[in-house]
């Protein structure tokens, strides 16, 4: 399955109904993530997209701000009905760090990087699919249609897909 198929997996498969325990769990997955992922820094959120140089996010500027202890994120594109606005912002948060730690940017290969460190995270293969639609499944619509979905849905694509990304896959367009 390549980029192009996976936008159009998500855009084309419904939300899924998750139970309210799984939500529950899932986000609780997420705040316990922070408790040990995200280091002392100090989070700006921002109502605009910071570090934008053109149509690309600035590495460097992140990393420079990384280095002063602080990090600015976006509240726009923020409406997700899994996680909840803060819950939400807290995963974006973890994401973004995840960019820095791996020292990787914020390209296809970067997002493929990052979407399979915090896929590894977690042995729940509920949880596993959920990411997978929360990262790679969304910015396979940014990069094949140019904009973020207008809502964060998730969708829960086939487990071969998800255990070729931490294998094998490559982000073939």
């Amino acid at each position: 399955m390549n980029l192009e198929h996976i936008a159009q997996y998500y855009i084309s498969n419904p939300d899924c109904e998750l139970s309210a325990s799984v939500v529950s769990k899932f986000r609780q997955f997420i705040l316990d993530l922070a408790q040990v992922e995200l280091p002392e820094i100090d989070f700006q959120y921002v109502d605009y997209v910071p570090y934008l140089k053109g149509d690309e996010l600035c590495f460097e500027d992140i990393q420079a701000d990384f280095k002063q202890g602080k990090l600015k994120i976006t509240t726009q594109f923020n409406n997700s009905d899994l996680l909840g606005p803060e819950v939400n912002l807290i995963f974006r948060c973890i994401h973004e760090i995840h960019h820095l730690q791996l020292n990787v940017g914020f390209d296809l290969e970067g997002e493929f990087k990052t979407a399979a460190h915090l896929i590894s995270l977690t042995n729940n293969i509920l949880f596993k699919q959920i990411l997978f639609s929360e990262t790679m499944g969304q910015v396979a619509v940014r990069v094949c249609k140019g904009a973020f979905p207008d809502y964060q849905k998730v969708v829960l694509f086939p487990l071969e897909l998800i255990e070729d990304l931490t294998q094998t896959w490559q982000p073939a367009m």
